[in-house]
């Protein structure tokens, strides 16, 4: 968009919040709307100035607020906590609140528990109590998180957890996990490492190689206990089944691979280590 036209948007937004006691709240928040999916980021850069800021009335603030919950960008964020975390109006921050509930996906999810324990307020706790189960019954991920978090401390929830989401999350959901690789609890490390290898795309090859590498330097260690084997040859499964689907990664950790192939001689694990390079070279990876 060229700049005349971003000034000419950013120019009727500033008329449009200058005139907004004069106008309908309806009215003002569909105009609104409007001129910010027109604008793009620069007019939702220009809002997001605007909530935090003290140039607007309360009820100015307020449709703002409202408005950024319809629209979801990311650029509204950071200054909707901001006004959750910091603002002396209950109702603005109840207001903001219910729009982060909104945008029903981890970030969201994030800022509402982090609120959760900072505020004491009983009505704005009832609020995003609601917001909460609003963002987890409108997205099943979250829905579903809690039983993977159990982890070991209950193994069956988290399988069957853990294999709904190798099948059916998104790429941009199975990213979310990448903060779960170094997780206190380790069957819950592993299992995002596992999502990742079986629902993540080119984006999260660093984090999976840096965890393989690691993990299986420890693990090798372990390869004379069958439970170290038996994570082992999960840790290997995940990662081959990624590699098949982004074999120009390949090149990168087949010195690894083959190193630990030769460490593994004829062991139990070091036969799906020279299954996968036979496999991977095969297919040209």
């Amino acid at each position: 968009m060229a700049l005349a036209t971003i000034n000419s948007v950013l120019e009727q937004i500033d008329e449009l919040i200058r005139r907004a006691p004069d106008q309908d709240d309806l009215q003002f928040r569909l105009r609104l709307e409007e001129l910010v999916k027109k604008g793009g980021r620069d007019t939702e850069n220009a809002i997001a100035h605007y909530i935090t800021g003290t140039r607007i009335s309360v009820a100015t603030c307020l449709n703002l607020i409202r408005m950024a919950g319809y629209i979801r960008s990311a650029a509204f964020l950071l200054p909707l906590n901001n006004v959750i975390e910091l603002s002396d109006d209950v109702q603005m921050r109840e207001a903001a609140i219910i729009s982060v509930s909104k945008y029903s996906d981890h970030r969201a999810m994030d800022i509402l528990v982090r609120a959760q324990g900072k505020i004491k307020n009983r009505r704005l706790q009832e609020t995003i109590a609601q917001a909460i189960a609003r963002v987890r019954s409108n997205n099943p991920l979250l829905a579903m998180l809690p039983s993977f978090l159990s982890g070991s401390k209950n193994r069956e929830l988290f399988q069957i957890t853990l294999k709904v989401f190798k099948k059916i999350l998104a790429p941009a959901d199975a990213k979310s996990f990448i903060a779960y690789l170094h997780h206190g609890d380790q069957v819950v490390a592993e299992g995002a490492f596992e999502i990742l290898c079986f629902r993540g795309d080119e984006s999260v090859f660093f984090f999976i190689a840096e965890f393989f590498r690691e993990q299986s330097r420890l693990l090798v260690r372990q390869a004379e206990h069958k439970l170290g084997v038996e994570r082992f040859l999960t840790l290997l499964a995940a990662l081959h089944e990624y590699l098949r689907r982004y074999g120009d990664f390949y090149p990168q950790l087949r010195p690894d691979i083959a190193a630990l192939s030769s460490r593994a001689g004829g062991d139990d694990w070091g036969k799906p280590l020279v299954a996968m390079m036979a496999d991977l070279e095969k297919s040209g990876a």
